[in-house]
């Protein structure tokens, strides 16, 4: 391999390849929003559409507390415990019908309030009912997979970033020709699973417990108010106080809204990504596109290069500004007296003291140390 020239011109060129104009959106109108759902866990190569065998069944979210749900398929017939997965099909089975579908976790409150699930078929003689029944249910597993008798689908979920001045706005940029058209992000949401069929299964043992007579008695427990507080005092923020109670309450009271979820390889959500991802989507035509582009207005800036600066960058501390200030103000006082010096004509002494550790850059030459003789 040829060492490259430092002197060559060319090896120092860095041409601009391609240039785009920009357009950027306003808000989706009407009731429309933009979510961003991320995906931490799991492997890019493995998305959750049709081709993957992963449509998303279900999607809801709680608009005011922020909170969002999928539900995606699970193979029921590969690397799956059969046992285990008709145990928490059929917790989740009595938990909706219990609970009237409620939710799990913080979205349902944790289960505060709620309608005590039904212990019926616990006890000594209903653990043998119920293993029999197990027993049942496997010998014919493709129909208990079909009538949802066992865990067939796995719940996503996350809550959207709470908003506020600081908050920065993302965008979605997407590409035609040589423009590209930004428009706003409403909510970025990273979806975890959650383990709703283990809190299901939780209540179905405590609901057990509660009913076995042979568990004796249970003494009442006293009512708790949970209440968290968390304090910050970075860069001079105010410390803030929340409740958990709060957070429950707002979560519960809300109802979720359901939405149909429409892969990404079908028409419907090509025709959604023309109309709302560029500026003039809904136009018959690419002429009319165009000709409706020509006349939008050029996006002037209004502030000079300083300015933009000082936006952009993070806030000062007051105090820290301060000491800065009164940092190059010394620094200032030390150089403007060496100048003096050199005015004199003593340029041999301006020299040493310049480069003299022991006078500081905000010592005055009157308070420094007197020469020994």
């Amino acid at each position: 391999m040829a060492d490259v020239e430092m002197e060559d011109p060319s090896y120092y060129d860095d041409p601009v390849v391609s240039s785009y104009d920009i357009y950027i959106k306003p808000q989706l109108a009407g009731d429309l929003q933009m979510y961003i759902l991320q995906f931490p866990n799991r492997d890019s190569r493995q998305q959750y559409n049709k081709a993957q065998d992963s449509e998303p069944l279900k999607m809801r979210i709680k608009p005011n507390a922020g909170m969002v749900e999928l539900d995606v398929p699970m193979n029921a017939n590969a690397n799956y415990d059969r046992k285990k997965g008709l145990t928490w099909g059929g917790a989740m089975k009595k938990s909706a019908e219990s609970k009237g579908n409620g939710s799990h976790g913080l979205p349902g409150g944790f289960g505060i309030g709620a309608a005590p699930p039904s212990g019926r078929g616990r006890g000594r003689g209903g653990i043998v009912d119920q293993e029999a029944i197990q027993s049942q249910i496997l010998a014919d597993y493709q129909s208990a997979i079909r009538n949802e008798r066992v865990l067939v689908k796995q719940t996503l979920g996350g809550q959207a970033m709470a908003k506020d001045d600081t908050t920065p706005q993302y965008m979605i940029g997407t590409f035609s020709g040589n423009q590209l058209h930004l428009t706003p992000v409403d909510n970025v949401v990273q979806m975890r699973p959650q383990f709703h069929h283990i809190d299901a299964q939780s209540e179905q043992d405590r609901a057990g417990r509660a009913r076995d007579p042979a568990a004796g008695p249970r003494a009442p427990t006293d009512a708790r108010a949970i209440h968290m507080t968390v304090k910050s005092n970075v860069d001079g923020e105010e410390d803030t106080t929340d409740t958990m109670a709060a957070r429950i309450t707002t979560a519960q009271s809300e109802i979720w809204k359901s939405h149909r979820f429409v892969d990404e390889e079908k028409e419907e959500s090509w025709t959604g990504f023309s109309q709302n991802l560029f500026v003039g989507g809904f136009e018959p035509d690419i002429a009319a596109q165009d000709e409706l582009l020509k006349t939008k207005p050029k996006l002037l800036s209004s502030l000079n290069n300083a300015e933009y600066l000082d936006e952009i960058s993070a806030p000062m501390d007051a105090a820290k500004l301060s000491r800065s200030q009164k940092v190059k103000k010394g620094k200032g006082k030390g150089k403007e007296k060496a100048t003096e010096g050199a005015s004199d004509g003593a340029e041999s002494d301006t020299l040493d003291a310049i480069s003299d550790p022991s006078m500081s850059d905000t010592e005055d030459e009157d308070d420094a140390p007197a020469p020994r003789v």
